[in-house]
């Protein structure tokens, strides 16, 4: 974030060491590095955001209590997305300076005192400031206006390449966790804390070498990855991307609820996570089309290779279906599930041998009840080999139900691999626990390259 006033990035000062004035922040570098560098989080559909210093882990916050020329000063040291680190942004339609990277944006930003009017953040920066940000400004001007840069992606954008590989055999497990805020799932306070959720996901593991997990929270993950190691002897790496929200702005990463109380933690950004074993060498997240960014959440999809077996893995959670939720007719998640088809394709361009699959919130193709629309995964079952493909007589593109209903249960949970490998066995085991899935197994055997 640079400051329109003066040309500087934005900073978070780690070198103070009054208590009072630590990791302020102030507009002040030249050059982007780890004390400039930010994420974006809402968790009101991007009409809030929040910002999350990458250099202390921790949020952005308008410090109201404080008196003088520190009051509403901005300081990296929010634990939680309260309203003190929620800004509500203003994008200035204003060409930002030449020179920025594609897609910068302008914007102001406010953040609201309780019980107060909103204040605008202000970069400092006349003949005696020294660019400290502060929330108080009452009108818009160039010491109000920043610009938002996209931060390019440190690591390769392609996966490693890979060589020939071995017939091989691996133990994939899918199961949507449920873990936010749903009323339907048993969680305490209807949201997963990490104890909670790996306890249940320890009760429902067999022996597995992958997990796509649906539903779940940023901050679950190492210490997911952590159960996992104990679990199993075995070394492992939890990847996690998010969903978003935009609303005019960047797509900004949707929050977890808060967690159960207590505390009431911060449980980190919503989406979805890889557990894959710790040669993981690489991992990415692609946008996926969805509806209105404004009112509805813009799913993702998310691979991780393992390259010396020439195995990549990928997961995602399509668009839900309703009006509740932007996709009644499953347009989108018919483009969705196209969408992943080919970035699963791209990596098996690139030698991959590919499994991939989760919650696509759609019925298969032979699906008998009344769940329209059953015509989302036509092409993928006409590319891709299912796990419990061929096992209904007269139905072969169905399978056993992981997604239990008042009257009756669907399915909407799926492992898939490449045409050419076998699936030696599927199950689904029809306990949800607190969530509101099941979890389904494959066991699929690779064939050599």
């Amino acid at each position: 974030m640079k400051s329109l006033a003066n040309g500087k990035y934005v900073s978070v000062d780690l070198n103070e060491t009054d208590a009072q004035l630590q990791w302020r922040l102030r507009a002040r570098a030249d050059s982007v590095g780890s004390w400039e560098r930010f994420t974006l989080h809402t968790n009101h559909r991007a009409k809030t955001m929040g910002l999350r210093s990458e250099v202390t882990g921790f949020l952005v916050t308008a410090e109201f209590d404080d008196g003088g020329d520190r009051e509403g000063m901005l300081r990296a040291r929010g634990a939680r997305l309260g309203q003190w680190q929620q800004f509500t942004p203003e994008y200035v339609n204003e060409k930002p300076p030449a020179g920025s990277p594609d897609e910068s944006q302008v914007l102001a930003f406010t953040a609201t005192p309780t019980g107060g009017a909103p204040k605008y953040v202000t970069a400092e920066v006349g003949e005696a400031g020294d660019g400290l940000l502060r929330a108080r400004g009452t009108k818009l001007g160039s010491w109000e206006k920043f610009v938002l840069e996209p931060v390019a992606g440190a690591g390769d954008d392609q996966p490693p390449q890979v060589g020939a590989g071995n017939a091989a055999t691996l133990n994939v497990m899918s199961w949507n966790v449920c873990a936010n805020n749903n009323d339907n799932c048993g969680w305490s306070d209807d949201r997963a804390g990490f104890a909670e959720l790996n306890e249940e996901i320890k009760r429902r593991l067999k022996s597995p070498d992958v997990i796509l997990f649906q539903e779940f929270c940023e901050k679950h993950a190492k210490r997911v990855e952590w159960m996992l190691e104990d679990h199993t002897g075995r070394g492992w790496d939890v990847r996690f991307a998010p969903v978003h929200h935009q609303a005019g702005g960047p797509r900004i990463q949707k929050q977890c609820a808060m967690g159960p109380a207590p505390d009431s933690a911060d449980r980190g950004a919503f989406g979805i996570a890889i557990a894959v074993p710790e040669e993981n060498v690489w991992y990415k997240r692609h946008d996926l089309a969805s509806p209105d960014p404004h009112e509805h959440e813009q799913r993702s999809a998310l691979c991780a290779a393992l390259p010396a077996r020439a195995v990549m893995v990928c997961n995602a959670h399509l668009t839900a279906g309703g009006a509740d939720f932007g996709d009644p007719d499953g347009v989108w998640r018919t483009q969705q599930a196209g969408q992943l088809a080919g970035i699963v394709k791209m990596y098996e361009q690139r030698g991959y041998r590919t499994i991939f699959g989760g919650d696509f919130n759609s019925v298969p193709p032979d699906h008998t009840e009344s769940d329209p629309p059953n015509t989302v995964l036509v092409d993928t079952y006409a590319e891709y080999r299912e796990c419990d493909e061929n096992s209904i007589t007269g139905r072969p593109r169905d399978g056993e139900a992981t997604k239990p209903l008042g009257d009756r249960a669907i399915k909407i949970d799926y492992i898939f691999a490449q045409d050419t490998a076998e699936f030696s066995s599927c199950s689904v085991t029809a306990d949800a626990g607190k969530s509101d899935h099941y979890p389904v197994y494959g066991t699929v055997r690779l064939p050599g390259t």
